[in-house]
């Protein structure tokens, strides 16, 4: 029921097509984030499928702690729940665990952590991460793994890829032993910053053997040169005919630059968070995109790529141009001016429209992309 294929390189950066039971992914794709089953700024399925929006991504995490994987399953799984009949990922909810810092404890054989809801006591294990995943029914799920921030010594940047890869293993003979055949799990290499360890790493997943496999860790420093680092050791140790997949990677020239250098899936809360708080982008240089692209030693600039706007800002008070020409879901010509007005109103209905520009900026981002890729 799933297939990966390779349509074209252009140097390392990839051409691809995903098919999953619930359609097909043309790629380098990029996954909106609907943490708790929903994107947030009043967004529903029907907008993001007018906008062509091919996969989102839901959060284990939050949806095991509210409403409960159970209710979601009654619900027909997210796609039933969230009324959306196109590919679905979840993640294992590892990385907002880890995120807890004192209120999570660690051991072999999984973590113990207190909600920030309510307080109450949950345990997440290797197995219980994929039977809850099971139960919510993405197409594409993630092992649990141990994650480190940025900047983690190296003592503890090993002994989470240990843990990661015995994790894996578990994952993987869980998700054997329930036949979920309709579900594609990918494996998570671990190692931050350090060439080696993300090597061994990558050479565990390996040997367990899964569909695909997700370059994760706190990578990103100010400069976003440490990334950008990762991303390379790490592709060169992964299967060339399985897809790759960089966890949490979102501006622009982020995707760009991991494009080049192989990576074909990505998710981040970015556009969406930004658009919350009135940073918008917009006016995409395709031709710089394409320089990019078709050469791999070019410098990828935000600032010749794209513009990035804050639309609180007063400036855009007087603005009478069109806030979002094009977009198949806001038809009607708001301009900047009145958009401002909203979200210095703090409207509801100005967060909706700033959510739906950026989202549809993203879409046209991979869109491009791939255009200059099919070249």
């Amino acid at each position: 029921m799933f297939r990966f294929e390779i349509i074209k390189k252009v140097g390392l950066a990839r051409l691809t097509k995903l098919t999953t039971p619930h359609g097909t992914v043309e790629g380098p794709f990029f996954q909106f984030v609907a943490t708790q089953g929903a994107v947030r700024g009043q967004v529903f399925a029907e907008d993001l499928e007018k906008m062509g929006v091919q996969i989102v991504l839901a959060n284990t995490y939050h949806l095991h702690l509210r409403p409960g994987e159970d209710v979601v399953e009654a619900g027909g799984g997210l796609h039933g729940f969230m009324q959306w009949s196109h590919p679905v990922t979840t993640d294992s909810g590892g990385y907002q665990v880890f995120s807890l810092g004192k209120n999570v404890k660690l051991d072999s054989d999984g973590v113990t952590f207190a909600s920030p809801i309510d307080g109450n006591k949950y345990r997440l294990t290797p197995e219980s991460a994929v039977q809850i995943e099971a139960k919510l029914g993405a197409d594409i799920i993630m092992p649990l793994d141990v994650c480190t921030p940025y900047g983690a010594d190296r003592e503890k940047v090993a002994a989470a890829v240990e843990q990661t890869s015995k994790w894996a293993a578990r994952c993987k003979a869980e998700w054997e032993r329930a036949g979920k055949d309709t579900q594609a799990l990918y494996g998570i290499v671990q190692g931050s910053i350090y060439k080696d360890l993300r090597e061994k790493s990558a050479a565990a997943l390996r040997e367990i053997g899964f569909f695909g496999y997700s370059i994760g860790g706190e990578m990103r420093d100010v400069t976003a040169t440490s990334m950008d680092e990762g991303v390379r050791m790490t592709t060169q140790f992964l299967p060339e005919d399985a897809p790759r997949y960089l966890m949490g990677a979102g501006m622009p020239e982020d995707i760009v630059r991991a494009v080049r250098a192989g990576v074909d899936q990505f998710d981040c809360v970015l556009p969406i968070r930004n658009a919350r708080h009135g940073k918008i982008y917009r006016n995409l240089n395709i031709k710089e995109l394409a320089a990019c692209l078709q050469d791999p030693e070019r410098p990828v600039e935000a600032d010749k790529l794209y513009e990035v706007m804050d639309i609180t800002k007063s400036s855009f008070k007087d603005d009478q141009q069109v806030f979002s020409p094009g977009n198949p879901v806001i038809t009607k010509d708001y301009s900047v001016s009145y958009v401002h007005h909203l979200m210095r109103c703090e409207a509801p209905s100005g967060f909706r429209l700033v959510v739906l520009h950026n989202i549809y900026f993203y879409v046209q981002l991979m869109r491009e992309i791939r255009a200059v890729l099919d070249k």
